[in-house]
């Protein structure tokens, strides 16, 4: 008995980080849906949603009017969530020839700004992008060619994430972003992503949905698309640049267990077209939920291993675990005083991304939501 609960919880490790990918990588292969795109200038509303960015406001405000697009076919709207800086104040005497500021007079938190951005924009197609994100000039021009097949609702673009710092959360995020967006540009070939990058995606506006307050709006908005019968797609030509925040492990565990804590709010929610769409089901199945689900069949194999130590195979397997646990520990604990043997990156960030879920499933036991936001800058700073 074990031995069978040791297999099954390895193989479903297996099949999550090795088995799912190569699934998803062949059926994209054997049954890719191409995109029909398009020369395609529709009129867009470029949305940022910012709270205290008075260090970045300004030069992501330059970006955005450096962008290949039509000026009279592109309208850019800062949504200020309540920012007590000098955020506002930039916008308003530095801009206001091109730019709209909407301040929101108080916190409600970004989904309820998003909200309001919509409501009060204008373009055939929204854009969003976060306050510090760096658009390649023509990256909206290749998001919205995609919009010229009527049977697309969503596009995301593609996000490099900088690793200029030394920090292991920096190295770490930029590597499993590496294998996300794997997984992501061939669930787009094949059929449908079940979520965008935050900082670059757009919707038509007629396709938006309002969203409470507790809801992850990118992942939403892209299964609320899905859900009215379009496509959510990735544009890997939309490139953009996200710099290194710097930030510490404590930062990037509390703003994973944030996201996956909103995450697994949303598809309890959205349960009932899961069931009713059964690719869709296995889709975020794998992706998702038995990926957040990992550390808890690591758990599992760990004390089932304990059980069988008086096998070789078994004490072999326990050391290997052992070991891994360990250089995770010895990386946290080099981390802390600024030392970065090459190679601890990966069981560090491992264990960091198996331990976020932990604090997820904390937060949902204990009633636990957060609706506004904090970036890393600001605990940094």
């Amino acid at each position: 008995m074990a031995e069978a609960i040791f297999w099954g919880a390895i193989a479903v490790v297996v099949y999550v980080y090795v088995g799912y990918p190569a699934l998803i990588y062949l059926l994209a292969r054997v049954r890719p849906r191409p995109v029909r795109k398009a020369p395609h200038l529709p009129t867009v509303s470029f949305i940022v949603a910012a709270y205290n960015e008075e260090r970045v406001i300004a030069k992501k405000l330059a970006n955005t009017l450096a962008l290949d697009y039509p000026p009279d076919r592109l309208e850019i709207i800062v949504v200020s969530d309540g920012s007590t800086d000098r955020t506002e104040e930039i916008v308003r005497t530095e801009f206001a020839d091109r730019v709209r500021l909407l301040p929101m007079g108080g916190r409600h938190g970004k989904t309820i700004a998003q909200n309001r951005a919509v409501e009060a924009a204008t373009g055939e197609i929204i854009v969003f992008s976060d306050a510090t994100t760096v658009y390649r000039p023509d990256s909206v021009r290749a998001m919205v060619a995609n919009y010229a097949d009527p049977e697309v609702g969503c596009v995301t673009g593609t996000t490099i994430y900088g690793t200029e710092s030394d920090a292991t959360v920096d190295k770490g995020r930029a590597a499993y972003w590496n294998y996300e967006r794997f997984l992501r540009t061939n669930e787009s070939r094949f059929r449908s992503v079940l979520g965008a990058s935050g900082c670059v995606y757009s919707v038509r506006r007629r396709l938006y949905t309002p969203l409470a307050p507790d809801v992850i709006s990118d992942v939403a908005q892209a299964i609320k698309t899905v859900e009215q019968g379009y496509r959510a797609i990735v544009e890997d030509d939309a490139l953009v640049y996200e710099p290194a925040e710097s930030g510490t492990i404590h930062d990037e565990l509390q703003r994973r267990a944030r996201v996956i804590t909103r995450g697994l709010r949303l598809k309890f929610r959205l349960r009932g077209f899961f069931l009713a769409h059964p690719w869709f089901l296995v889709q975020v199945l794998s992706h998702r939920v038995l990926r957040w689900g990992v550390p808890l069949f690591l758990i599992v194999a760990f004390a089932a291993n304990l059980t069988l130590l008086d096998h070789p195979l078994y004490r072999l397997l326990f050391a290997a675990q052992l070991g891994l646990y360990g250089l995770a520990a010895l990386a946290y604990f080099l981390e802390r005083r600024n030392i970065r043997p090459p190679g601890f990156v990966i069981p560090l960030y491992f264990c960091v991304v198996n331990l976020a879920p932990l604090l997820a499933i904390r937060a949902l036991v204990r009633g636990e939501k957060q609706i506004v936001w904090e970036t890393g800058r600001s605990s940094a700073a």
